[in-house]
């Protein structure tokens, strides 16, 4: 009898797990598929702010964290006037801490690389000290997944905002953006959850690009 019990607590207590899994990944599903239809910043807001309640019932799950750190990163460059800064401020523990889950991880290394560079966006006086630093985490990023186009596109993005005199530039840039447009190209995720963000950013970057000096 008492091993009878114990199997059914088991059965039970997995039952639950899995359909705890579940719930969360349905309710990130969703909200990742209202952010893909905005570019409202308020909405974008929203969305992280649920997401990063799962993250908070869910702290061991490195995919919120990441979710909901890239979501106010995202909407960081949405930003209005003054808003930008105290975005990118809310992003930072989900983003530190998914790479704490995920160390070699190349989406949470290239979202270390996108949040450095927000970082930059929001106060550009950054860029001497940030730059490297999220140049080194796509970098790091690429190795740790070559076929990941999103490390590309936060290389590219960092050397052709670089000042040349400092490394970067157009031309520097031009073969990690033609390299990013390939990965892009080939890219197809897993599942609906793996990080498959990116495109439409190369997209903007490339017409940058071409009318650039």
């Amino acid at each position: 009898m008492r091993a009878f019990t114990t199997l059914l607590l088991v059965l039970l207590t997995t039952g639950l797990i899995a359909q705890g899994q579940t719930d969360w990944k349905d309710t990130l599903k969703g909200e990742l598929e209202q952010l893909n239809k905005t570019t409202d910043f308020t909405v974008w807001q929203q969305g992280a702010e649920k997401i990063g309640q799962l993250a908070t019932a869910h702290p061991e799950e490195w995919l919120l964290q990441y979710y909901t750190g890239w979501a106010y990163t995202q909407s960081s460059f949405k930003a209005p006037k003054g808003q930008a800064e105290p975005t990118t401020d809310k992003a930072e523990p989900y983003v530190k801490k998914a790479l704490d889950l995920q160390p070699g991880n190349t989406e949470t290394l290239t979202l270390m690389a996108y949040w450095l560079s927000a970082r930059i966006n929001a106060n550009n006086s950054r860029g001497i000290s940030l730059g490297p630093d999220s140049r080194n985490y796509s970098d790091k990023a690429i190795a740790a997944d070559s076929a990941n186009p999103r490390a590309y596109l936060m290389k590219a993005l960092v050397i052709y905002h670089t000042p040349a005199l400092f490394g970067g530039g157009k031309k520097k840039a031009a073969p990690i953006v033609e390299e990013a447009g390939q990965r892009f190209a080939e890219f197809k995720p897993k599942n609906e959850l793996e990080p498959h963000w990116g495109n439409e950013i190369f997209r903007e970057l490339e017409k940058e690009f071409e009318g650039g000096n």
